[in-house]
């Protein structure tokens, strides 16, 4: 079999059969209908692009005369007509290319859907961490990809199932609006929500100023794709223990209309309309959804819009992007609930918030604009400003809460690129510089009433990252990439309520140095070997700076740890890909949220964690024709957490596992797909006991789940249609969807450690795509 690799980025069109996408991964089944390569070098492009047997009928003179146009001086899109098959199967996708209709218009090869088999493969994959376009292949560290058409293709409402499948990520669901996601087992002993992990929508950061993001608030139907950078990553991304999520929207390449509508249990619906412009030097998407349930549960209705508005504009060597998004959302809360309850009546709600009917309403905005200007001799510049607005009230059975916050920054890079010889140099410098103003108050609930004044309370909070990367290719067979950050995180708080004394003061926390030396060995075309040691930290959340009754808790210090890693990437024959990663990480300073009642914590600095563990992902290709491709997937974490030199209230827990992070996540895939326009995907996760006290008494139940989605996808010259049906937790196993560790009991009720997961529940859907 002969390959033809072509180290580029690929840009998908919106008439990409099935979702838009930015990238082909090497093992994720992907169909392109018309397709198109953005190349910068003509000299690089003319060599493997003269090379690919579909265009050896072109004459030279023609290609070069098109690399000479205007045009490409600054874009030039082609489309890739080149497969890893056997030699029957080469042979067999000639015959079929032959018929294939092919135009050269405005500088771009176009082909019809039926003339692409099913089994169109790239094998390089390329990402955006760390600002380094590279090929996942060759990027040293273990980084995620989840695809838009591995989130959509999914028979569940939000984002876990599809995190779940990632080696490493656990992603825990209490409820539409009750998320937590925790990597390498950084982030359990959060609460409620995701923290100790940085999140950016393209180049815009997500994460508040005390490091917590709302993931549950985005809208799927505009990522691209999804990159999820494993282990500390603070050397180019800031505060951020645990990773870093990097959600890639969309960008149409055609004028198209597109809606879609899918319907499940539990009365839920979930509505999506997008309408994308494409002109010659601007595309624009705007995007709304509506998703509505009722839930499962007692007192777990959910009403969520959101509404996205994107734009790219491109002249000569400058490029804008813009971005808009509004979400509301209204969704009333069950709450976790004791042993007993799960166990007979896990539909039902916490006792407390049933009778108050306990909700959150919120209106949040966010937005910025980035814009990249690329010099003479390989200088690149991009600067972004961003800011968001969050308004939210929250009825609770002990009180009501109210919020607003509001948040300004930028992030600024300075790119340099040198090349000699086989030897490539990147060196970047840049900044990025937040401030958030969060103001919150409590009041009594009388009858679901506000009543009066409990709080009144206001928080500036600062941060100012200052970043240092270099990378270096070496000989074609070294990826080496060092950066260096250094912090600066501050907060003044101002305490308005005075009946019990004037509690205000400010914070200022030790500056961080946070280095990270990651290095890639290029062992052989097919093997690659690389190692990491990183640096991470995390600043302390608003319940961990104050004592209750306002006070403020002067002695607390940011989580820090250092990541050790090992691994390796690489394929054996033309249908396997493995990739195995050994990573041991060690934390100081660990944040122990102490709970002295129901909305009442204490932060402390407790001691340490150790956190050993081993990854491994195999794909394996089962069936490769031209018309009819099934891969079979599997990857597993297993880890060995334990507490380190921990003690909390007297009680010493060294040894002891880490609460709320099961010892061992598996999980097995089978993804079929035909070229008639057919697919389904079988998942099988398996997760193992969890503990959810820090002393070790009482653990989850290890379970396993099935989901099972099939669909039909169909192509005509302008229209799009797609049917789909699934079922998730296909047995109907009881199992808890999330836990609240170290739950304390509340009078004289039980602890509530339980969010019950759904029982089996059902989702279809239909999609139409009209291209102009």
């Amino acid at each position: 079999m002969q390959r033809t690799v072509i180290f580029v980025e690929m840009i998908i069109s919106s008439n990409c059969k099935g979702a838009a996408h930015r990238n082909i991964e090497s093992n994720v089944d992907e169909i392109p209908v018309l397709c198109t390569l953005s190349v910068s070098d003509r000299t690089f492009f003319y060599k493997y692009f003269a090379a690919l047997p579909l265009m050896r009928n072109l004459k030279k003179t023609t290609i070069v005369n098109t690399l000479k146009s205007k045009t490409f001086s600054t874009l030039l899109t082609v489309l890739i007509l080149i497969l890893p098959f056997s030699s029957f199967a080469q042979n067999n996708f000639k015959d079929r290319v032959s018929h294939a209709e092919t135009e050269f218009q405005a500088q771009s090869f176009h082909l019809q859907t039926d003339s692409i088999p099913l089994n169109f493969n790239i094998q390089e994959v390329v990402v955006k961490a760390f600002g380094s376009e590279k090929r996942l292949f060759d990027t040293p560290g273990s980084i995620g990809v989840l695809t838009n058409r591995q989130i959509i293709r999914e028979p569940s409402f939000n984002l876990a199932p599809s995190v779940n499948k990632l080696a490493g990520v656990w992603m825990q669901s209490g409820s539409i609006n009750t998320n937590r996601l925790t990597i390498r087992g950084i982030g359990t002993r959060s609460p409620y929500g995701t923290n100790k992990i940085r999140a950016y929508y393209g180049d815009i950061p997500l994460t508040n100023g005390v490091g917590e993001t709302t993931l549950e608030d985005l809208d799927l139907d505009q990522m691209a794709d999804i990159e999820i950078i494993k282990g500390p990553a603070s050397g180019f991304y800031g505060s951020g223990l645990g990773g870093v999520l990097l959600f890639n929207p969309s960008k149409p390449t055609r004028t198209h209309f597109a809606q879609s509508v899918s319907v499940g249990s539990f009365a839920t619906i979930k509505y999506s309309g997008k309408l994308a412009v494409a002109a010659k030097n601007s595309s624009h998407s705007l995007v709304y959804s509506r998703f509505s349930s009722d839930g499962y549960r007692e007192n777990n209705e959910t009403n969520r819009h959101n509404l996205t508005w994107s734009s790219t504009f491109t002249r000569k060597q400058t490029t804008v992007n813009l971005l808009g998004a509004f979400i509301q959302t209204e969704a009333f809360i069950p709450s976790s609930i004791d042993l007993k309850t799960f166990e007979a009546t896990p539909e039902k709600a916490a006792a407390n918030w049933a009778a108050t009917r306990g909700y959150e309403d919120y209106k949040k905005a966010f937005g910025g604009m980035t814009v990249q200007q690329n010099f003479e001799r390989n200088w690149l510049a991009k600067i972004s400003v961003f800011g968001q607005f969050n308004k939210n009230n929250e009825l609770r059975p002990f009180n009501i809460l109210q919020e607003k916050n509001h948040y300004l920054g930028e992030r600024s890079v300075l790119e340099k690129k040198i090349i000699s010889g086989k030897t490539t140099s990147r060196i970047m410098i840049g900044n990025e510089f937040f401030t958030e103003n969060y103001q919150w108050q409590t009041l009594q609930n009388k009858d679901r009433a506000v009543g009066d004044l409990l709080s009144d309370n206001e928080e500036f909070r600062w941060y100012n990252n200052i970043f240092f990367l270099t990378d270096l290719t070496i000989e074609e067979q070294f990826v080496v990439s060092a950066s260096l950050n250094w912090n600066q995180t501050s907060y003044r708080y101002v305490d308005l309520f005075l009946s019990n004394g004037d509690q205000s003061g400010e914070q200022k926390f030790p500056q961080i140095v946070s280095p990270r030396v990651a290095v890639t060995w290029l062992a052989g075309e097919k093997l690659r070997l690389f190692s990491v040691i990183s640096h991470g930290f995390s600043p302390p959340t608003l319940e961990e700076t104050l004592m209750p009754g306002g006070l403020r808790n002067t002695s607390i210090k940011p989580e820090t740890g250092w990541n050790f890693e090992l691994g390796t990437k690489g394929s054996v024959g033309k249908s396997l890909f493995f990739e195995l990663s050994a990573y041991y990480m060690k934390v100081k300073n660990l944040l122990v949220a102490q709970r002295s009642g129901e909305d009442e914590y204490t932060g402390i600095n407790a001691g340490g964690t150790n956190h050993p563990g081993l990854e491994i992902k195999l794909d394996y290709r089962l069936i490769n024709r031209p018309d009819w491709t099934t891969f079979f997937r599997m990857n597993g974490s297993f880890t060995r957490y334990r507490f380190a030199d921990f003690t909390d209230k007297g009680n010493d827990y060294s040894g002891n596992k880490l609460t709320g992070s099961p010892e061992m996540l598996t999980n097995w895939m089978l993804e079929t797909s035909h070229a008639k326009g057919f697919f389904m995907n079988l998942h099988y996760l398996t997760v193992g006991r969890m503990p959810l006290r820090d002393d070790n008494s009482i653990f989850t139940d290890a379970y396993s789940l099935a989901n099972l989605m099939a669909g039909y996808e169909k192509s005509f010259k302008h229209l799009s249609i797609g049917i789909s049906a699934g079922v998730q937790n296909l047995f109907d196993v009881r199992y808890a969807s999330m836990v609240l560790i170290n739950a304390t009991a509340v009078g004289t009720q039980s602890p509530r450690y339980y969010y019950p997961g759904l029982p089996r529940n059902f989702k279809s859907g239909i999609s139409l795509r009209y291209s102009f």
